[in-house]
């Protein structure tokens, strides 16, 4: 059972002993004019939002994930299993989403019940992964962006998001073996990794504040 919550206070103190870079980094982040948001667990009945909200920002910039999400709300009035089940393929299509996210969400409506969601706040995140990834459309990536900002798991770090491996060596100045050295330095960051990746993105995003 993972109870572990995020904690900037112990991060900050375990990441002033072990990576100083990092306590540097995530000072900032959290003092900034655009500070860090933490993630807050959501309810189970959230979770499928979630899912479909995923599925439609893959491939696609914000602006127009953002425009679509909010058609389907709109069509659906409450994003469930059991709405998307219900409508139309051709009015879900109509959202603008692409054929094959269409069909990722209709398939993921159906099998929704057949994984183990209901334990999701009991289980491990290799876990949760394990079953998110036999939904249609969801691969690891997406998996644990889902304990990062649905679960918010303190633990977490994607070695799939280029961002993160991009802040990565541009803060850490790796000259070669910058793979090798990215693993040792995030292995390092554990178990606070969900804050260290939160504040890459944000070193990424305001470069010019640090």
């Amino acid at each position: 059972m993972n109870k572990s919550t995020i904690d900037t206070v112990a991060a900050l103190k375990y990441f002033k002993k072990t990576d100083f870079l990092m306590y540097q980094l995530l000072k900032v982040a959290l003092k900034s004019n655009n500070p860090i948001s933490l993630p807050k667990p959501k309810l189970q009945n959230e979770y499928f939002d979630s899912i479909v909200s995923s599925i439609v920002s893959q491939q696609i910039n914000t602006r127009a994930a953002h425009l679509i999400f909010t058609r389907i709300k709109e069509l659906l009035s409450e994003i469930t299993p059991e709405k998307v089940l219900e409508v139309d393929l051709t009015k879900l299509k109509a959202c603008g989403l692409s054929e094959q996210k269409t069909n990722y969400i209709k398939n993921s409506a159906e099998l929704w019940n057949k994984i183990s969601y209901r334990n999701f706040v009991q289980m491990e995140d290799e876990e949760i992964i394990t079953e998110l990834i036999r939904l249609p459309g969801i691969g690891r990536w997406t998996a644990e962006m889902f304990l990062i900002f649905s679960l918010a798991r303190p633990d977490v770090f994607s070695f799939g998001d280029f961002g993160l491996k991009q802040s990565l060596y541009q803060n850490y100045n790796y000259k070669k073996h910058w793979n090798r050295k990215i693993r040792t330095t995030v292995e390092n960051l554990s178990p606070h990794r969900t804050l260290a990746s939160l504040t890459l993105w944000h070193a990424k995003d305001n470069k010019r504040n640090y």
